[in-house]
């Protein structure tokens, strides 16, 4: 079970020892069609973004970005062996990784690709929140920010209560500096008194 959470053994292997005495083989373009199918899930459950990440001195094991911190390129990461999920990275400030050094062994070193299998670089959800004025023009002032930085908002919610709006803001970010532009940006416009990243998403 180990081997199959670490991404050791192909969908036929693993086919091949639950399926009944005497079953046909998996063709060439059956096993890809399961392999593909097993990403997607993967990509759905972690993220989609293990790619992004390599872990030194092996190319075959299951990674992922943890939930608890979210971390994005330009930070600095540290992965953790889980039992069955294979590699958790954190970001080396989260207040997990601290939880975790009491089980050294399980420790990796992790360290950020360029780019994704594809060759395309790698962009990371992030949510930010803002408190400002619930004022007429705010939301589309602060799209035009983001937008200016030619970042796709992947999805935005707005709250307001006496006067004042709490906005969150899920964005694809590619790097950290990339994120900071942002907030720098959104910071300037009038009546913005505070943009906090938000960790979880």
């Amino acid at each position: 079970m180990a081997g199959i959470g670490y991404g050791k053994y192909s969908a036929r292997q693993v086919l091949a020892k639950f399926a009944p005495a005497g079953a046909q083989p998996m063709s060439d373009t059956e096993e890809q069609a399961a392999s593909h199918g097993f990403s997607s899930v993967v990509r759905r459950v972690f993220g989609g973004d293990s790619n992004a990440i390599v872990v030194r001195g092996q190319g075959d094991l299951l990674v992922y970005r943890a939930k608890c911190c979210n971390p994005i390129r330009g930070e600095a990461i540290v992965g953790y062996v889980t039992r069955g999920k294979g590699v958790a990275v954190h970001s080396i400030n989260c207040p997990n990784v601290t939880n975790l050094l009491y089980e050294p062994e399980r420790r990796i070193d992790v360290l950020w690709a360029g780019e994704d299998k594809d060759g395309q670089p790698v962009n990371y959800p992030v949510k930010i929140t803002l408190a400002c004025d619930d004022r007429f023009g705010m939301l589309k002032q602060i799209t035009a920010v983001i937008s200016d930085t030619h970042t796709n908002i992947r999805n935005i919610e707005a709250r307001t209560t006496n006067g004042q709006a709490s906005v969150d803001v899920v964005l694809e970010i590619a790097d950290l500096k990339h994120l900071q532009k942002i907030m720098d940006g959104v910071r300037q416009i009038p009546g913005v008194h505070d943009v906090q990243r938000l960790q979880k998403i």
